[in-house]
């Protein structure tokens, strides 16, 4: 449905116009992606740094001539009216301007992504949030903020949240019970202290594709040190309703061919204490070599199902799903995730059919908790995700409430009031916060309303 639609916009001169928020490795791949496609077009990119924005373009073949730096809305809209791409330092421009039909954040800074979302849901404009971060802090309150103005707030898809929820949103469509959802991780015992510095170490990146790719440590720190992985599964527990079993999740080092009977009731021969769960499977030998396991769904995806019908069983059975949970349990599961390239996806679902790829609960079920990555002295500022200081860990939204624990999203350029040592949770009162935050004016607002 989607290529029909696209493709009759795109005869009919009318093409999605997608401004782009954020012009790192994802804005880039996403203006690839859809530079490859019909019926849709990357009108605008915004980026502090505009050679980011610029080198966006460029990388999809755009002559530098074409590009139009432009300090303003109406220079925005005539120079997308006259079909050339545009960029500037100001993603207010994007958001205002009348000719944007969806707008894509993908910044990765909860400040930043709390300020463009608001603005864009104000302006009565779709958002695909890549943010995960922004996500997990305000998300249920920028849904409420979309379903009052009449347009979509969504995650994206080819992310692993996303992708995943596709999969949870096909199996419950079945009648199929959720027991666990979640995602492969890469994980080392030394990976939770990482620091950014170490990137280029860790993932072997060279100079050159360090600069080509805009490779952001910080970011790229996160997806090594665990807090990225309890972030993605916060969103998706807040989009599916699953809450996570245990703070952080039990995270196994799992063959896929055992992630159903893992991820299984206890008295069934599994680690869970509960159905309809977030989760995490480790990649990594748990036997002190630190080795890859031999089948491994590394950055996957999967969803592990329950039936009770026997007929249904004996049909997931003999189509060789992995079983568990004494034969009732069988996991979907797909080994990849695409990121930007399937992003357009969540566009063309947004802007053609009103509809989300995932979208928050109004009420949470879960949030990011800020435990400290070292011993930490009072004084000391914090730096959020993938920064030298904290960790993000999943928690029940209740439990969260109950100890006042800090979310991650706002553990950003605030001091601490006490020393905290390695591992402990932080809680509000642990901190000077910083009055003038926005993302924290969104945060109490959502606090006061669920």
């Amino acid at each position: 449905m989607f290529s029909t639609q696209l493709a009759k916009r795109a005869a009919e001169g009318n093409p999605i116009r997608v401004g782009i928020i954020g012009a790192g490795k994802f804005g880039a791949g996403l203006v690839a992606q859809i530079s490859q496609m019909q019926g849709m077009v990357a009108s605008a990119i915004a980026d502090i740094d505009l050679g980011h924005a610029k080198g966006a373009y460029k990388a999809s073949n755009v002559p530098s001539d074409a590009i139009q730096r432009v300090g303003n809305v109406g220079a925005m809209n005539d120079t997308i009216r006259s079909g050339k791409p545009v960029i500037t330092e100001d993603g207010l421009h994007i958001i205002q301007s009348d000719l944007i039909d969806v707008v894509v954040e993908a910044t990765g800074i909860p400040e930043v992504g709390a300020q463009m979302a608001y603005h864009t849901l104000m302006h009565r404009k779709h958002l695909v949030m890549v943010n995960v971060e922004t996500d997990v802090t305000v998300g249920p309150f920028l849904r409420r903020l979309a379903d009052n103005a009449g347009v979509v707030y969504t995650l994206v898809d080819g992310d692993q949240p996303g992708v995943t929820m596709n999969i949870v949103d096909w199996s419950k469509t079945l009648g199929f019970e959720i027991v666990a959802a979640g995602r492969g991780t890469v994980f080392y015992d030394d990976d939770r202290v990482g620091i950014p510095d170490t990137v280029p170490q860790r993932f072997g990146f060279s100079q050159e594709h360090i600069e080509r790719r805009t490779i952001n440590f910080k970011m790229f720190n996160s997806f090594r040190d665990g807090s990225k992985a309890q972030i993605e599964m916060t969103s998706l527990a807040n989009m599916a309703g699953l809450p996570p079993d245990i703070r952080g999740m039990h995270e196994p080092s799992v063959n896929i061919e055992d992630i159903a009977k893992a991820f299984s009731l206890q008295e069934e021969g599994g680690i869970l204490n509960r159905h309809g769960v977030v989760e995490l499977a480790n990649s990594v030998t748990t036997d002190g070599n630190q080795t890859m396991l031999s089948n491994p769904l590394r950055m996957g995806v999967f969803v592990v199902i329950r039936t009770d019908h026997p007929f249904t069983q004996e049909d997931l059975a003999g189509y060789n799903l992995y079983p568990g949970g004494n034969g009732k349990n069988y996991l979907l599961y797909r080994p990849y995730h695409l990121v930007a390239v399937e992003a357009p996806i969540s566009i063309a679902k947004a802007a053609l059919y009103g509809q989300p790829t995932g979208t928050p609960l109004p009420t949470p079920v879960a949030d990011v908790i800020t435990v400290a990555k070292r011993n930490l002295k009072a004084g000391e500022v914090l730096d959020g995700s993938g920064g030298y200081t904290v960790n993000g860990l999943i928690e029940k939204a209740e439990i969260a409430r109950a100890e006042n624990l800090l979310p991650l999203g706002l553990a950003y350029d605030v001091k601490l009031k006490r020393d905290v040592s390695q591992g402990e949770a932080i809680s509000y009162d642990m901190v000077e916060l910083n009055e003038d935050s926005f993302v924290l004016k969104l945060r109490r607002l959502q606090d006061a309303t669920v």
